[in-house]
């Protein structure tokens, strides 16, 4: 059986939105599972209104995408809004036994390490379990300081380093991508972590990939 990345999540504060703003956060959740697909096949589905679960075809990559995912809510957050859109992530990588069209209705470990992980997130947004616990040990450390540094960015802090992580360019073509100056997304990537938060999503990919 093959090892795949699952990640379950929901939408923070989410009965504070409206249905016009809930339907809008939705429609973005799903333009930017469709734009990190450059990293990793992937489908998403939606369930309880404001929960959904990702299939991450290549494993090694879940983190990257769960990065990815919140950085795009928060950099879509509409000006005005009160509230950052954000996402509470649980990735689960391991075996899936039992795979359907419909991936909510699926099952196998990488499901249920997901799933576990969500129901007991608290007052985390990101956290990830695997089936090897000398890896477990490391992210249960590590992770919450990815989490912390991310549930700090502002807006555009988060699309700045979305369009570094995804695009992997360098920063003059980041500043065209975002009309600014190339001081302006050094200054962001700084304040937003980018030169900690890359080397470490290469190791969590390594550290997988060693595992598979």
């Amino acid at each position: 059986m093959q090892i795949k990345g699952v990640i379950t999540g929901d939408i923070v504060a989410s009965s504070t939105l409206s249905y016009e703003e809930k339907d809008q956060l939705l429609l973005t959740l799903k333009e930017v599972a469709e734009e990190v697909q450059t990293m990793s096949a992937l489908k998403i589905e939606f369930f309880r209104g404001d929960s959904f679960q990702i299939l991450v075809e290549e494993a090694e990559r879940s983190i990257d995408i769960a990065v990815l995912i919140r950085a795009g809510l928060i950099a879509h957050t509409p000006p005005k809004n009160a509230t950052t859109w954000d996402a509470r992530l649980s990735v689960g990588v391991g075996t899936i036994d039992y795979r359907k069209e419909n991936i909510v209705v699926s099952d196998g470990e990488a499901f249920h390490l997901s799933g576990r992980g969500l129901d007991s997130i608290k007052d985390k947004r990101l956290v990830v379990a695997t089936p090897w616990e000398s890896l477990n040990a490391e992210l249960e450390v590590t992770m919450p300081f990815l989490d912390d540094v991310i549930s700090r960015w502002t807006a555009v802090q988060a699309e700045a380093i979305y369009l570094g992580l995804l695009h992997n360019q360098p920063q003059r073509e980041i500043a065209k991508r975002m009309q600014k100056s190339q001081q302006a997304i050094s200054n962001l990537w700084r304040r937003g972590g980018e030169a900690l938060i890359k080397p470490y999503l290469n190791r969590c990919r390594s550290l997988i990939k060693n595992q598979l």
